[in-house]
């Protein structure tokens, strides 16, 4: 599966917006508010059509009606202001699905009705055939979708985290190659999907008495190459817990690492678990193989930017396969970038060329930061003794009865900086110097 165009209507701040993607990888940058987070809840609707071809209902998703783009209409002499929903709420994306290139529509055309899904006919015909060959035993590929929302590992407690019993441990055991698209447009993490599917990996490897499944070990190195400073994955089961190996700093239950590091390391996990489970016949060729789309906001949650800057590359690396759609306030994300083409910009014009150009040029240019090399409080701190001095020039021509008003108003513009003496002391020094106590 792959989505080369996306075109939505009237869906939530978009009146109409095309966009065109990239292949491999595509970074959503604008403003708070130009719509990044719009876009991915837009293609989360358009990749969950694939569901709906599929027999037992797997978890899908449809329009929601507080999605609807709501409009202010003046009327009548007053001009009363009242909001409207606008209609119809469409999602179009275009693309490539199982080698057959497909063009598919999803609209909520009235209030209180139903996504529609007629003009999805073939991408759900295509997923039937999928369905019927998984049930049959033939050979499929299935492709993989999956939305990481910013909320992913928000509030999870810590026996979501654990597995309680062995016999929780058959629940993973039995599960249909359907299972894989348990939760993929719910922008939720499902931990215990993962710690479960590692847990049943390790008491596999133990009934056997050999070492870990060769799935597990991919599992582990994907991990592992995603998750800053990790050796090594592996279940406890005193602890009923999934530890980690962080090379200097030890073995860590999973609770106890910081949240860039679970996050990263739960979303990672969750992709390549839910690729074994969809094609489990690829074996450990499966990670590499598998194609899909993955949705992730806010890419550079939680993550220091050392690891910022090679975490796009290390996800190509590990899922070459998959599409990936990101959004990021980042600019070591940008700079990592290959090319000008896999940057969305929200707002303003895209680039050629990202890899080469400095982090300060990205922040200005891009990002619309206009002095990047320092920080806002200082810009503030020279504009107001620019306008201080120029006061003091003024000040000359001031009669004397209004000098008292100025030194005042002076000395209110530096009062805000208390925490930097040097600073109002030089501007104190100026103004004696040109009006005296």
């Amino acid at each position: 599966m792959r989505v080369d165009r996306l075109t939505v209507v009237n869906f939530k701040g978009f009146t109409s917006r095309e966009f065109q993607f990239h292949p491999e990888f595509n970074l959503l940058v604008g403003e708070n508010g130009s719509g990044k987070t719009s876009v991915l809840d837009a293609l989360s609707v358009a990749i969950a059509g694939w569901l709906l071809g599929f027999r037992g209902k797997p978890d899908t998703r449809h329009i929601r009606s507080h999605e609807v783009r709501l409009a202010e209409i003046r009327a009548g002499k007053k001009r009363v202001a009242t909001w409207e929903a606008q209609y119809p709420c469409a999602i179009e994306a275009a693309g490539e699905v199982q080698g057959e290139a497909v063009m598919w529509r999803r609209a909520l055309n009235t209030s209180g009705g139903r996504t529609t899904s007629g003009e999805a006919r073939l991408l759900r015909n295509l997923a039937a055939t999928s369905d019927d060959a998984v049930r049959s035993g033939r050979e499929v590929l299935l492709p993989l979708i999956s939305y990481y929302g910013t909320g992913r590992l928000w509030n999870v407690p810590r026996e979501t985290a654990q597995v309680s019993s062995r016999s929780a441990l058959a629940r993973w055991a039995k599960q249909s190659r359907l299972a894989g698209y348990r939760n993929s447009v719910d922008p939720r993490l499902s931990v215990s999907e993962l710690v479960g599917w590692i847990a049943r990996q390790a008491w596999t490897a133990f009934q056997r008495g050999s070492g870990p499944p060769a799935l597990y070990r991919a599992v582990s190195a994907a991990i592992a190459g995603c998750v800053e400073g990790a050796k090594d994955i592996s279940y406890d089961a005193s602890l009923g817990e999934v530890v980690v190996d962080m090379g200097v700093r030890g073995r860590q239950p999973f609770n106890n690492l910081s949240d860039g590091q679970r996050s990263m390391l739960a979303m990672v996990g969750d992709i390549a678990q839910k690729a074994i489970h969809l094609n489990p016949h690829l074996e450990s060729d499966a990670l590499r193989e598998t194609p899909g789309v993955v949705l992730i906001d806010e890419l550079d949650l939680h993550l220091h930017p050392r690891w910022q800057r090679h975490l796009i590359e290390d996800l190509r690396s590990i899922f070459p396969k998959i599409q990936f759609f990101a959004t990021t306030h980042s600019p070591f994300l940008i700079q990592s970038l290959r090319s000008g083409e896999e940057l969305v910009m929200l707002d303003g014009q895209p680039v050629a060329e990202l890899g080469n150009k400095p982090i300060e040029e990205i922040a200005r240019g891009i990002m619309g930061v206009a002095n990047p090399q320092v920080s806002a409080r200082y810009e503030e701190m020279t504009e107001v003794a620019r306008h201080y001095l120029e006061n003091l020039e003024r000040a000359r021509l001031t009669p004397a009865k209004k000098l008292d008003k100025l030194k005042q108003k002076l000395e209110e513009s530096i009062a805000p900086y208390a925490d930097n003496p040097a600073y109002q002391a030089f501007l104190r020094m100026k103004r004696v110097a040109e009006l005296g106590e």
